[in-house]
């Protein structure tokens, strides 16, 4: 059986996106690469919400093909495309991003039971919150910005989980990624 992790960045302050959607809060650090490269290497797949995962579909698939595409990104750009992409919906995958598929909620405690590794939750608030009771480890990439409002990566209420911090490493943007197990 695969664990489930919740990998995403996120403001001081908890927000995933500022009050107008954007993420241009994150500071674009070339070190934070590596780490990115790794976690796709040691996934069976990954699982985002259906805004993002459209919003993503309109850039990894040219990603590898930008002139100043680094060795890092064509190699993740390469993994994206390959790895399984589930969007968690209700209804219809419809954004044609190569080996995307839909899933529901207990079609993702399925994924998991047939997983022989990490599955990987990138992207989607309302994602991360209803798969929360599946997920096995949060890894937040926490940068030093506070941005006041926007969307909060836990918005609604639900019960009291205690957690066990396994790493924490800072990179030289000031990003802290910490990682954190349900006990």
């Amino acid at each position: 059986m695969g664990e489930l992790f919740l990998q995403i960045s996120v403001s001081l302050d908890g927000f995933i996106e500022d009050r107008d959607h954007d993420l241009d809060w994150m500071v674009n650090d070339a070190s934070l690469d590596p780490l990115s490269t790794a976690t796709l290497e040691e996934i069976d797949g990954m699982i985002f919400g259906r805004t993002a995962h459209r919003v993503l579909a309109g850039f990894w698939p040219g990603a590898a093909d930008q002139p100043d595409a680094s060795g890092e990104l064509v190699k993740q750009a390469a993994l994206m495309r390959d790895l399984p992409k589930y969007v968690l919906t209700h209804g219809k995958e419809t954004h044609g991003w190569e080996n995307s598929h839909p899933i529901s909620v207990d079609g993702v405690k399925a994924l998991k039971a047939e997983a022989k590794r990490p599955i990987a939750v990138f992207a989607g608030a309302g994602a991360a919150q209803a798969l929360l009771h599946l997920t096995d480890e949060i890894r937040l990439i926490q940068y030093p910005v506070l941005l006041g409002s926007g969307t909060r990566l836990f918005e609604k209420p639900g019960p009291r989980r205690s957690m066990h911090r396994i790493e924490t490493r800072e990179v030289p943007s000031g990003a802290l990624l910490t990682r954190d197990r349900f006990d």
